[in-house]
Order: C-alpha cells, then sequence, then structure tokens
C-alpha cells in the first residue's frame, strides 16, 4: 500500500503539474491571442484611417477642380454678358440724336486738346457732325484751332482721336467704355453676381 500512496501522490502531483502547465499554456495562448487581435485591429484602424484619408484627398482634388470649372464657366458667362452690357451702351450712345451726342463730344474736345491746336480723327459718316462741333469751338480758340484730319479717319464710329504735335490723345467710344469697364468691373460684377 506504501507503493499505492506514492504511485497516487506523484500521479496526483503530475496531474497537478500538468493541470498547471496547461493553465499556463491557456493563460500564455490567450494573452498571446488578445496582443494579435489588437495588433491586427490596430493595423487593421491604420490601414482603415489612410484609405479614408486618400478618398478624402481624391474626393478634395475632384472638388476643387470641379469649382475651378464652374468657376471659369461662371467667369467666361459673366464676360460675356459684361460684353453684351457694353455693346448695347455703346449702341445707344451711337443712337443718340446729333445734338445729344454733340454736347457729349464737344467738353472731351476741349479737354483733350486744352489749348493746343491739332487734329481730330474721326469716322467718315461722323465727319460733318464734328465739323460742327469744331466750328463753335474754334470761335474763341484764336490760332490754336482743331481740324479734321481728312487722312486718316477711323475705322469704326463713336469718338475721335486728338492728335497735337507731341500726342495724342484717344477719346474713341471704345476706348472710354473699356477703362469704364475697368474702373468699374468690381462693382458691377458685384451688383451683377453678389456673393
Amino acid at each position: 500500500m506504501g507503493l499505492e500512496k506514492i504511485r497516487d501522490a506523484v500521479l496526483a502531483e503530475a496531474r497537478g503539474e500538468a493541470a498547471r502547465i496547461i493553465d499556463g499554456a491557456k493563460r500564455k495562448n490567450a494573452a498571446l491571442l488578445k496582443s494579435q487581435k489588437e495588433s491586427s485591429e490596430q493595423e487593421s484602424d491604420r490601414l482603415c484611417r489612410l484609405r479614408i484619408q486618400a478618398i478624402e484627398e481624391e474626393y478634395n482634388r475632384k472638388l476643387i477642380r470641379r469649382k475651378g470649372i464652374a468657376n471659369k464657366q461662371i467667369l467666361d458667362k459673366r464676360n460675356i454678358l459684361l460684353k453684351g452690357l457694353f455693346e448695347s451702351a455703346k449702341q445707344e450712345i451711337l443712337a443718340w440724336p446729333p445734338e445729344q451726342y454733340a454736347r457729349v463730344m464737344s467738353p472731351l474736345i476741349e479737354n483733350a486738346a486744352g489749348s493746343l491746336e491739332g487734329t481730330i480723327r474721326v469716322h467718315p459718316e461722323e465727319v460733318n457732325l464734328f465739323l460742327e462741333i469744331l466750328s463753335g469751338l474754334n470761335k474763341g480758340r484764336g490760332e490754336a484751332k482743331i481740324r479734321v484730319d481728312q487722312v486718316a479717319p477711323l475705322r469704326e464710329r463713336g469718338g475721335f482721336i486728338f492728335v497735337s504735335a507731341n500726342f495724342e490723345v484717344d477719346q474713341t467710344l471704345d476706348t472710354m467704355l473699356k477703362d469704364i469697364e475697368h474702373h468699374m468691373l468690381p462693382a458691377i460684377a458685384t451688383g451683377l453676381f453678389p456673393g
């Protein structure tokens, strides 16, 4: 019986030791699985964040490009509208009665010429009108007369170019409207396209 007790004691101790080893292995295995699971989840989260970031960056690039295209289309349409607006203004001025047109051109000629003599270039269809204007202006100018240049007429109706010995002043309707457009474009654009 003594041997039997020893054998049972050794077996019980071996079983206990085996149970401890198995429990230790289970704990290590569980810890290793938990660590690998956490590492895998972290890597998965990192890859997901990178993919989300790449998608957002691509979306932002496409959005910026589309906004640029839309802004260019808006700008093109705005420019067409403004060009049409100024062309309409030009046509309206050219349709004024001769007296009204002469009242606007007369002070422009005086300002361009100052006290100097010179010539003005005008469109052939407007020569007679400008001859009438100059007839009145030249009465009080003494020797510094202004004449119509019959050699180099303008190609388009509307305004004139004053030519003196030292300089030229472009007072054509196209130039004046372009100057107005340039100076007033921000205000006009804001009025037409708020925001």
